[in-house]
């Protein structure tokens, strides 16, 4: 869900222009950014038969990640603090309906969310791509649109604005 996840963060610095822009799309992809460094260290596996990812990507692990990313912004002021958490809590819902297997409220929690449906995402359309393509495509055109509508509003370079949607939109069309 990479092109959702930026676009959420567009759609955050849309709403609170004081947000660095590298910093709230760092926080939209930080969960997964955690994951690459735990899968690569061995301590969440990555192969279908072994899949886990609860350090990085449960409901409680996620909001702790929000508050200390957001933590780190507190000289910007609270509506900043409060954009960066909402980047990095936006990758819950987000992820909570294409994930692989169901959130997990914590590490190893027997209480899930979402549910597995992974499989039926994973089925071709008649026009050639996957449903979890088209679920995807919903999510990231409305997001695209508020940050065009509130860019345009505070008088941000249309071709910044339009550039920054074509890059979405384009990686949305690669992956």
């Amino acid at each position: 869900m990479f092109a959702a996840h930026l676009a959420a963060g567009l759609a955050i610095k849309a709403g609170q222009r004081r947000v660095p822009a590298w910093a709230v799309l760092t926080g939209a992809f930080l969960p997964d950014l955690l994951w690459i460094a735990l899968a690569g260290a061995g301590i969440e596996p990555t192969s279908d038969a072994a899949y886990f990812d609860g350090w990085s990507h449960s409901v409680a692990s996620i909001m702790i990640q929000a508050v200390l990313f957001a933590l780190c912004f507190h000289r910007l002021g609270r509506p900043v603090m409060l954009a960066m958490g909402l980047a990095v809590f936006s990758h819950l819902p987000l992820d909570a309906l294409i994930h692989p297997k169901p959130l997990e409220f914590w590490p190893h929690s027997p209480i899930l969310l979402g549910q597995s449906t992974w499989a039926w995402g994973q089925i071709h359309s008649a026009l050639g791509k996957a449903r979890y393509w088209w679920i995807q495509l919903a999510i990231v055109i409305p997001l695209l649109g508020f940050y065009w509508y509130r860019a345009a509003g505070r008088k941000l370079p249309p071709n910044l604005a339009a550039a920054s949607c074509l890059l979405v939109l384009g990686l949305h069309l690669a992956f």
